[in-house]
């Protein structure tokens, strides 16, 4: 590992620690317990999601459902924190090389692709999903999910060929469920990818760019629309993720690209069918 990514890694956790204690000391009324709890569970969700380009709002959404919080503050408040753990994600991606996002990068481009397909869908998905059948909505992305992990795992030595327009459907579809329920782009969008013949580190580090994008246009349009962020979710929630990315992205640098493949569509699968399941109870 380069001594500048062990650096970096270093100096990040340690100004994210610095900054969570400030926000917790004067801030005041936050009960330390709950906020270690969402703290751990979302270091573990975006430890998953940064190593594997999914997860995070798919399974931090329902855990904190579970946990007894409002569904109002809690999807905002996941689109925020993920916002800027996905940009911290695509540095340390593009700093280990497991993705080029400089200008000139080979990964430039699609990463650029899909954040553009995020626009019609966060918007759709924003002003429109409220009104929208959400059981059958969830139902038909859990599938489509479901199915492309399937085809991860069974076409894992085919591609299909890349087509722009692929990813920008792909892109529009994932963005709107993200909007609607906080969770259910990476799966999509990073399985799309792999199986559309892009490396599977490299669509790990552009799930996250364009899912950091997807997630500043979801945030700004619920502020527009009288949305609000809890702080007192959003501060622990935001530490915990923060500090777990450098920890994730060394992982998925160290594995081999037939084993990422395998975890990929196991876990592509798995996300449809919880999706599935939730739409059906």
């Amino acid at each position: 590992m380069k001594q500048s990514y062990k650096y970096k890694s270093l100096t990040w956790i340690v100004l994210v620690i610095s900054l969570f204690c400030l926000a917790i000391w004067s801030r005041g009324g936050i009960d330390l317990q709950g906020a270690a709890l969402l703290f751990g569970l979302c270091f573990i969700c975006e430890l998953i999601d940064s190593g594997l380009g999914m997860g995070y709002g798919t399974i931090l959404t329902p855990a904190l459902l579970m946990l007894g919080y409002d569904a109002h503050d809690i999807v905002p408040t996941v689109l925020l924190s993920e916002l800027l753990s996905g940009f911290t994600a695509s540095f340390f991606h593009n700093e280990i090389k497991n993705v080029e996002l400089g200008f000139w990068g080979k990964d430039f481009r699609p990463a650029a692709i899909l954040a553009g397909g995020s626009i019609a869908g966060v918007t759709a998905g924003v002003f429109l999903a409220l009104s929208l059948p959400k059981n059958m909505l969830n139902m038909g992305v859990g599938c489509i999910i479901f199915l492309s992990g399937a085809m991860v795992l069974l076409l894992s030595r085919r591609t299909i060929k890349y087509r722009n327009w692929k990813m920008v459907l792909l892109s529009s579809v994932a963005s709107f469920n993200k909007a609607v329920s906080g969770g259910g782009y990476g799966p999509l969008v990073t399985s799309g990818q792999i199986l559309s013949g892009v490396k599977t580190k490299s669509s790990v580090g552009i799930t996250s760019f364009a899912e950091a994008f997807t997630c500043l246009l979801a945030v700004a349009l619920f502020l527009l629309k009288g949305g609000w962020i809890n702080l007192v979710i959003f501060i622990p929630m935001c530490a915990g993720a923060l500090i777990s990315v450098p920890f994730s992205v060394l992982a998925i640098n160290k594995a081999g690209e037939n084993f990422l493949k395998i975890v990929i569509g196991v876990l592509t699968m798995v996300m449809g069918a919880v999706t599935i399941f939730k739409a059906l109870g």
